[in-house]
Formats: C-alpha cells, sequence, structure tokens
C-alpha cells in the first residue's frame, strides 16, 4: 500500500485511518501536518558571456557548438564560453553592443551580450551561411533570442 499518495499526504494527512498511527514520529511530536517541510531551492549561480552575429554580402557567421556538453552540436553564433571569463571576437572589426539576452537553463541564468559587426576579413572560427539558407526556428532558444536582437542591423 502507498500511504505517502493515499493517507500520509503533505497537506491534509488522515492519520484516524492510517494502518501505522500509533508508531508515527510525527504524530507523536504533533508535526505531522508540517511534513514534508518544501526545502527552499538553491539560487542559482548567474554566468555571463557574449556571443558575436558577424555578417557580410548577405551571409552571417555561425559557429557549431562541441559535441559535449550544453547545446552539444547544435549551431548557433560564435561565443565566448559563457564563463565570465571573456574570449576573443572570431574575427577583427567594429563590434557593436546591441544588448543582452537573458535565459534560464536548468542550473543556471545566463547573461549574455550580443555584439554584432559587419567582417571584411577572414573569421577565425565558425562557418558562413548564407542569410536565404539560415532559418533562426534551428537555432536553440538562447541563440535565437540573441538573433532577434541582433536581425534588424544586418544588412539587407
Amino acid at each position: 500500500m502507498d500511504l505517502g499518495a493515499t493517507i500520509c499526504t503533505p497537506r491534509k494527512p488522515a492519520c484516524g485511518i492510517c494502518p501505522v498511527n500509533t508508531a508515527c514520529l510525527a504524530r507523536l511530536a504533533g508535526v505531522q501536518a508540517d511534513l514534508p517541510r518544501k526545502l527552499q531551492k538553491a539560487e542559482k549561480p548567474v554566468r555571463r558571456g557574449t556571443v558575436w552575429l558577424g555578417h557580410r554580402d548577405g551571409a552571417v557567421l555561425l559557429e557549431r557548438r562541441p559535441e559535449r556538453g550544453l547545446l552539444g552540436g547544435m549551431l548557433g553564433l560564435p561565443g565566448d564560453g559563457w564563463d565570465g571569463a571573456g574570449g576573443p571576437a572570431p574575427a577583427p572589426a567594429d563590434w557593436q553592443k546591441l544588448g543582452e539576452v537573458r535565459h534560464t537553463f536548468t542550473h543556471f541564468h545566463l547573461i549574455l551580450a550580443v555584439m554584432a559587426a559587419r567582417i571584411d576579413g577572414p573569421a577565425s572560427r565558425g562557418e558562413w551561411v548564407a542569410r536565404h539558407r539560415f532559418r533562426p526556428a534551428d537555432l536553440p532558444t538562447v541563440m535565437r533570442k540573441a538573433w532577434d536582437i541582433a536581425r534588424d542591423r544586418l544588412e539587407a
């Protein structure tokens, strides 16, 4: 018999019909209505990072994330690892900060600075994807949020 689901419920324990009520330590202490105590959730840590939206000649610079780890194998904007240590942009350019994206993962909050620039030279990483072949809906949610901030700045 599953007493926890049917008789000894958190909000309304039915101690009067419980087959073990005479041995129940919570009932003997008079705290049966207070148990189980809901634990406070630990505060999620906040991580910071940067993503760069590079563009040129109708294409955007995208990068495939490593297979292992968060968002493994997914395509997104080049970033700096989200550990707050910073990192180099994918190419020298006149990067402009367009805003910030806030996103919550299961175990942390993320705040990303969204940078955008036209890249005229080579990029150190990533791949150029033509805008007509690029589908923002295929991006993970956090990257789509960054895309939404930056898309109006792209060349037509």
